[in-house]
Formats: structure tokens, C-alpha cells, sequence
């Protein structure tokens, strides 16, 4: 009982932080958004919104084709494609943050358009999400290992176990297996 209280918790405070951004966020834009058409003009703040959101939707379908293409490379290769997925999620991303008018979300959006620091959130968010899967592990672990990658689906030989992934499972409350 006390987990599941944690938990509601946790979701709870979260779900505050959510909301409070949802009303932050865009009266901060607003404001911005009136303190540009003050110190310019309504012609020159809307030109600006419309000229951020065409060129930050024409470098979002730049980078989204090389994020997919990157995916599709490492696929195809053997190569574990979850970096790339994560950069190819945070190209969306970019893209909802330049749809969105607005200072904040533009720049949020250009940033996140910038590869070098879209691969370092990537990464970070690969950590934090490999991190929290591996503490949520209650019991026991499989662990597998391909020899060559990815096993070999073209094999119609099913008795062929050279292929096969070897699996040994590991429980944390047992004594070490010695090798």
C-alpha cells in the first residue's frame, strides 16, 4: 500500500508541475508577444511568428528525413535504433514548439533543432529512461546476447539453435552462480 501511495504521489506533483506550464507558458508568450508589438509594430510581430513558424516547419522536414533515414541505417545494419528514435521524437517535438506561436516555443523549438544538443537531450533521456526501466525490475533479470546482432530470421530451420539468442536468468535474492 505505501508503494502505490508513493506513486500517486509522485504522479500527483507531476501532473501539478504539467498544469502550472500549461498556464506559465503561454501568458508568458502573450506577454512577449505584446511587449514586441510595443517597442515594434503589430505588422513587424506578425511577420516574425509567421516567418520563425515556415522556416522552423522547412528545418523540421529536413532533420525528421535524416532522423528517419539515421533510424532506418541502424536498422538495417543490426544496430540498436534507440538514440536515433529518441533525436527523431525530439524533431517532433521541435516541430509542435515552432507550430506554437510564440518567443519561448520558437526558441525552444530552434534549439531543439540543433544536432549537437538534440543528441546530448537524447542521450540524457535514453539514461533516465534505461535507468528507470532497470529500477523498476523487481525479481528477476533476462539477459540475452546475439553473436551477430540481430538473430537470423531468414533460417527456416527451426531444430537450428546456433541462432538462438542464449538466455540465462538471473535472481537477485539467489547466492551468485559461480562460471
Amino acid at each position: 500500500m505505501h508503494s502505490i501511495e508513493v506513486h500517486l504521489t509522485k504522479a500527483v506533483r507531476v501532473f501539478l508541475r504539467f498544469l502550472f506550464l500549461l498556464a506559465l507558458v503561454p501568458l508568458a508568450e502573450l506577454w512577449l508577444l505584446i511587449e514586441l508589438t510595443k517597442r515594434t509594430s503589430l505588422g513587424w510581430t506578425i511577420a516574425l511568428v509567421l516567418f520563425t513558424g515556415m522556416l522552423g516547419m522547412s528545418l523540421v522536414r529536413w532533420q525528421g528525413i535524416k532522423a528517419l533515414q539515421q533510424i532506418q541505417q541502424q536498422v538495417a545494419s543490426g544496430q540498436s535504433p534507440s538514440l536515433a528514435i529518441i533525436a527523431g521524437v525530439l524533431v517532433l517535438v521541435a516541430g509542435a514548439f515552432l507550430l506554437t506561436p510564440g518567443i519561448l516555443t520558437d526558441t525552444a523549438g530552434f534549439l531543439l533543432l540543433i544536432p549537437q544538443l538534440r543528441m546530448s537531450i537524447a542521450r540524457y533521456a535514453q539514461k533516465r529512461l534505461i535507468g528507470s526501466a532497470v529500477n523498476g525490475i523487481k525479481g528477476s533479470v533476462w539477459v540475452s546476447s546475439f553473436s551477430t546482432g540481430f538473430p537470423n530470421t531468414a533460417s527456416t530451420n527451426q531444430g537450428d539453435v546456433s541462432e538462438r539468442p542464449g538466455v540465462q536468468v538471473i535472481d537477485p535474492n539467489q547466492p551468485k552462480l559461480k562460471p
